[in-house]
């Protein structure tokens, strides 16, 4: 093992040590106004953190062998490189959210079979690690809608009811442009991560009703779908 896979594989178990070593740091900073003793409620604390840890672990390859059990996997067809698996598992058994951990599972088991022919990168581990459920959605969406758009088309589309719906831009608006603040800072943040970009502004401001996938965002979202 060359001395960069080493460093990485450390740097990936000092951040998985470090989500336990903060929580008990925290819990001995509020031992003073805490009644009873503190080496008790530290070592409640780093449990629960453990079990946290383990139960997440459980959930994530439930996930992934269901998924493989779908497609006739009995397992990976595809070694995963460490500098790819050690962020993508420390950042999948992290995940909290119900929703994203099975993003997570579908990145993992694209990544080990070898069907699918996936580049893999490690920045689609950094972007999905920038991404909530709704942002996730919404890629979804804008890029379920781009696919769609028969080859030599402008890849635009309209942005105004994701998630629930999306539409390909027919070249003028049918109803008045406008997004939620919520909607705005998720399109805004897939934006800055490089997955779709405005596709038109005015007086120098950005408008995200119209919104272009870019090649890595569509690259994304099949490599979690």
């Amino acid at each position: 093992m060359d001395q960069n896979t080493i460093g990485k594989v450390a740097d990936a178990t000092k951040a998985l040590a470090d989500t336990g070593g903060k929580m008990v740091e925290v819990t001995a900073s509020f031992g003073r106004v805490i009644k009873g003793p503190v080496e008790d409620l530290v070592g409640m604390v780093q449990d629960r953190v453990r079990f946290a840890r383990w139960e997440r672990q459980l959930a994530l390859a439930d996930k992934a062998n269901a998924i493989m059990k779908t497609r006739g996997l009995d397992g990976p067809t595809r070694e995963l490189p460490l500098n790819f698996a050690v962020p993508l598992l420390t950042a999948a058994v992290l995940e909290e959210d119900e929703d994203l951990q099975e993003v997570w599972a579908r990145l993992l088991v694209n990544a080990g079979d070898k069907a699918t022919e996936m580049e893999l990168r490690t920045a689609y581990v950094e972007i999905l690690k920038g991404m909530s459920a709704f942002d996730v959605k919404n890629l979804a969406g804008m890029a379920k809608a781009t696919l769609a758009i028969p080859p030599g088309r402008p890849r635009a589309v309209l942005t105004t009811d994701l998630p629930e719906s999306t539409e390909t831009f027919p070249g003028h608006f049918t109803k008045e442009p406008g997004t939620s603040r919520e909607l705005g800072i998720s399109l805004a943040n897939l934006s800055r991560l490089g997955c779709a970009m405005p596709a038109g502004g005015s007086d120098g401001a950005v408008v995200y009703t119209i919104m272009s996938v870019t090649d890595l965002g569509l690259a994304l979202y099949q490599a979690c779908s």
